[in-house]
């Protein structure tokens, strides 16, 4: 489900080296696609994970097809989730689902912080 957190979600944190990720380019390879259209696609996922208010990356929750939803992936999702898998953009969760590494170092602090003031200032 979507959540809400006023203020806090008009922005996301992307590595500025992210063109030359050594992540993003493999992934790029995996899915046979330029490495700005990549760049794209998780930029997609990352908006719409930021939206939602995830602090932990955990989208586990997501089924597959949903997820190449997000990414506008037109091809079978389970490549997707492979490449991502393969590539170390997504790191499998404990119980078996996906969270996108390093997603709380970078996005989700400022997410919690939000939340936190949030709730205080209610």
């Amino acid at each position: 489900p979507m959540r809400s957190i006023r203020g806090a979600l008009s922005w996301f944190s992307v590595d500025c080296c992210i063109h030359t990720s050594p992540k993003v380019m493999k992934l790029a390879g995996l899915l046979g696609l330029d490495l700005d259209t990549t760049v794209g696609k998780l930029c997609r996922l990352y908006a719409w994970v930021k939206m939602s208010g995830n602090e932990d990356g955990y989208i586990g929750f997501v089924p597959d097809d949903e997820l190449a939803g997000i990414m506008r992936w037109s091809k079978k999702p389970s490549a997707l989730i492979e490449a991502m898998t393969g590539s170390g953009i997504l790191d499998i969760a404990e119980d078996g689902g996906y969270v996108l590494h390093g997603w709380y170092e970078r996005n989700g602090k400022s997410t919690e912080k939000a939340r936190k003031d949030s709730a205080r200032k209610a």
